[in-house]
């Protein structure tokens, strides 16, 4: 009777431990995916945060974004900047403001980081977010890398065909046509091309852009100075008279303006200069072209508010954007 109890005992005493074990073994796979859980939550939060920054970051101007991270300050936040790495690091426990338009969370450190190689100008940037967050008081980070870079600024402002472009002219894309057209050496002739031609214009060279202006309704005015190898005849004869193909030449006069006697190009329909940057690298000079200060308008009158450019008819002597563009550096135009 007494082994009988004690095989009892020893059987409630197994039993116990089994189910203390089991309990255990619960309570650690419990917590292990607690933590799993938190992880995944963590992770997509701070991916979040990436994706944020990174599309604010997307939305701006290669300069705007170098003149954000070297104004950018706050309560929480550390920087370490020099000409080829600029370091910030935010504690969101403490900053209450955005960084690139994001609110850190609390319990959420970022370290940003953007670098500039410093074999080139500044036109790149490879960025790295490193988001740290801490788990059962481990550290856990979320690490996200681009490359940004610079926009390809033009000399001047492409040439724009469209309606709204022509609508002081007095023109409509219904009952005008407008034909693209650069100089040939090799038919010693204006020749039909396209926008997409880079050869279209070259205003250092002070070779303008170039479109001829044809009313639809005159159709066979078009025919008779365009050939069907999109060679331009200078002059035809349309009934008894004779007519130049100067006066259906219209040239775009890319937004400008002119300080201290030195013309500048601006930027988009924007006031501000696009200058020429240089570098002396390798026993070789390299360019590339910057947005840089604001440039005031010539006059009321030849301004560019709002608009990238303007269409003007050849040798319009009356015309301000003309006359004004006619005196910089750029002119005269090449005619031939």
């Amino acid at each position: 009777m007494i082994k009988n109890k004690k095989i009892l005992y020893l059987e409630l005493l197994f039993s116990l431990l089994i189910i203390i074990f089991t309990f255990v073994i619960i309570t650690f796979l419990c917590l292990k995916m607690n933590e799993k859980i938190e992880i995944i939550i963590k992770n997509n939060e701070a991916s979040n945060i990436s994706t944020n920054i990174f599309e604010n970051i997307n939305s701006r101007t290669y300069n705007n974004i170098s003149e954000y991270i070297q104004e950018f300050s706050g309560v929480g936040v550390t920087k370490k900047l020099d000409l080829d790495n600029q370091n910030i690091v935010i504690d969101g426990n403490l900053f209450n403001d955005t960084f690139f338009g994001t609110k850190i969370p609390n319990g959420y450190i970022l370290e940003f980081n953007s670098e500039n190689p410093s074999e080139d100008f500044d036109i790149t940037k490879y960025i790295t977010l490193n988001i740290k967050y801490k788990i059962n008081n481990n550290e856990k980070n979320f690490e996200i890398s681009t490359v940004i870079e610079k926009e390809n600024i033009e000399e001047c402002n492409r040439p724009i065909i469209s309606e709204a472009y022509f609508t002081d002219l007095g023109f409509n894309s219904d009952d005008y046509e407008f034909v693209p057209i650069k100089y040939s050496e090799t038919n010693n002739s204006y020749i039909v091309t396209s926008q997409n031609d880079v050869e279209w214009y070259n205003y250092s060279s002070k070779k303008w852009a170039k479109i001829l202006v044809f009313s639809v309704v005159a159709e066979n005015i078009r025919d008779l100075f365009i050939d069907e190898n999109g060679i331009v005849k200078n002059e035809v004869t349309y009934g008894d008279m004779s007519l130049n193909v100067n006066n259906y030449i219209y040239v775009w006069i890319p937004n400008f303006s002119i300080k201290d006697n030195i013309s500048y190009f601006r930027y988009g329909t924007s006031k501000r200069a696009i200058r020429l940057d240089f570098k002396y690298m390798n026993n070789k000079y390299l360019y590339t072209n910057r947005v840089s200060e604001e440039i005031n308008d010539i006059s009321a009158d030849c301004s560019f508010n709002g608009i990238f450019g303007v269409w003007r008819k050849l040798d319009d002597i009356d015309d301000p954007y003309y006359m004004n563009f006619n005196k910089t550096k750029f002119a005269p135009i090449n005619l031939y």
